[in-house]
């Protein structure tokens, strides 16, 4: 194990390179807490001044990045160990930074800043036709940045390779076209949904309480992070020992925040698993987004609506909204999360369905960024693409193409990884249990710490030092398979 609390002695090269990184990473930091506040707390007017900021803040991170004194102290350690591990995880970013010039990547900085907080508006003007030009300028962007990065087959793949090193679109079509008839199989099997319990009226101020209650019982640590509303979730890391997550609530629908809220949670124990391992700055990050998906969508599903987490939390819960929940057993409630039915939003689709859903938006803009789709042309190829996914048809724009974030973000290439995570996260729970043969047991006893330190030996520990891929190899001894995922949802939906 890579850590900066080991007893062995290091060079004054490495040293030098983990100062190096940590610099990187305070800047980046910085960089995070003006994204976090964007989105948070940002007034209405100052959103042209803080896309001025990120624009800068950005390009300053950039010409750090990419300076010769951080390529001289790389290479420093190249030159006495060529294995080193902590050198060659810079030195990929490192080449894939120079690849981009500061320029573009300040212009970048600022169209998705301008962009993201259009979104917003549009949104909630079901305005796609004013907010098109926008999604244009970052198609333009990523197709340019693309360019920059290089690739072998398709443009897509260098955009979704920032996000998931290694992975490719062709084996990501594969993916979802073996997915698509287990699951549509089992969702034509579901029983008539009723969800009627997780409508009734639930306190916003007691969600949020209850929320911060859940998330630290499943090791989220509100002394290193905290939790605040927001129009879209999202976790931001700011620093070592600063992990923020957010969520939204809805005072008739209960699973709103509440998986939301552990959803994100995943994403921060595992940030804050980082720095509580005392990891040198260096590696200390995920592989991919894939690997952190496996853990916000681990925590939210197969923990967070398994029977064995809720013998231990529903009676909190049940004393927390007495007026809801005091007539609804445990197995009533548990049921009432597990119901699947055709959505038409993916934030709020179970896991049966929510797959396909991602499918969808790959296909979607995988087509954009290669050029076979226009913007313009967007709307009536999602609510197809919807149709031929999902099973159902959106009626407007707001609960259709405007429903993400992410493009309004430049974060195209980003959606395959939730679906890579739900195949990732099945992959290693189907070992934990057959490491752990009694984790329900310690689940519905309240202990997750049995869990954690399991996932601490396997995968937090090697920070970004392995692939997404490689990580699933040394966990499980195979490679990436979705069979486990469609086995788990067999058994859960079957």
């Amino acid at each position: 194990m890579v850590s900066n609390t080991s007893t062995e002695p290091i060079s004054d090269e490495l040293v030098a390179l983990r100062g190096v990184a940590e610099e990187l990473k305070a800047i980046g930091g910085a960089v995070s807490l003006l994204a976090w506040d964007e989105r948070t707390m940002l007034p209405e007017q100052g959103n042209v001044g803080r896309a001025r900021q990120m624009a800068v803040m950005s390009g300053l991170y950039h010409d750090r990045a990419t300076s010769d004194s951080v390529n001289r102290a790389i290479a420093a350690v190249e030159d006495q160990d060529p294995t080193n591990i902590e050198a060659k995880v810079l030195r990929r970013e490192f080449d894939v930074a120079t690849k981009l010039p500061t320029e573009f990547v300040s212009k970048f900085a600022e169209a998705r800043s301008l962009s993201e907080h259009a979104w917003k508006g549009a949104r909630e003007r079901n305005d796609f036709a004013g907010f098109a030009p926008q999604i244009e300028t970052l198609v333009e962007y990523s197709r340019e940045r693309a360019e920059l990065l290089g690739y072998e087959t398709e443009a897509y793949d260098a955009l979704h390779d920032l996000f998931e090193h290694g992975s490719h679109a062709s084996v990501l079509e594969r993916m979802f076209d073996g997915l698509r008839g287990p699951l549509r199989a089992l969702i034509e099997q579901q029983p008539a949904p009723d969800e009627s319990v997780l409508k009734r009226s639930y306190d916003v101020g007691v969600q949020e309480q209850m929320g911060r209650a859940i998330i630290e019982m499943l090791g989220f640590d509100l002394t290193a992070g905290r939790l605040d509303p927001t129009t879209h979730p999202f976790c931001q890391t700011v620093g070592g020992g600063d992990v923020r997550l957010t969520t939204r609530y809805d005072q008739n629908w209960l699973p709103g925040s509440l998986f939301s809220t552990i959803h994100e949670a995943g994403h921060g124990i595992y940030e804050q698993a980082f720095h509580r391992l005392a990891l040198p700055p260096t590696i200390a990050d995920a592989p991919g987004l894939g690997t952190h998906e496996s853990q916000s969508r681990m925590f939210e599903n197969i923990i967070g609506r398994g029977r064995p987490f809720w013998q231990f939390a529903y009676p909190q819960l049940q004393a927390a909204f007495p007026a809801a929940l005091g007539d609804v057993d445990l197995g009533a409630f548990v049921a009432a999360i597990n119901v699947s039915q055709t959505s038409l939003i993916r934030v709020e689709a179970d896991e049966l369905t929510y797959n396909l859903h991602i499918a969808a938006r790959f296909e979607l803009e995988r087509a954009m960024i290669n050029g076979t789709l226009k913007v313009n042309d967007l709307p009536e190829a999602w609510n197809d693409a919807y149709d031929r996914w999902v099973g159902i048809r959106p009626t407007d724009d707001k609960d259709g193409c405007l429903q993400d974030v992410h493009w309004a973000a430049g974060m195209f290439g980003y959606f395959p990884t939730y679906t890579l995570g739900n195949v990732y996260s099945a992959q290693f729970m189907a070992q934990l249990r057959t490491d752990m043969p009694d984790l329900d047991s310690q689940l519905a006893s309240g202990d997750v710490l049995s869990m954690r330190n399991w996932f601490d030996e396997k995968v937090y520990r090697h920070g970004s030092t392995k692939t997404g891929a490689e990580l699933v190899q040394h966990v499980t001894g195979g490679g990436v398979d979705s069979a486990p995922l469609v086995a788990y949802l067999t058994q859960r939906f079957g």
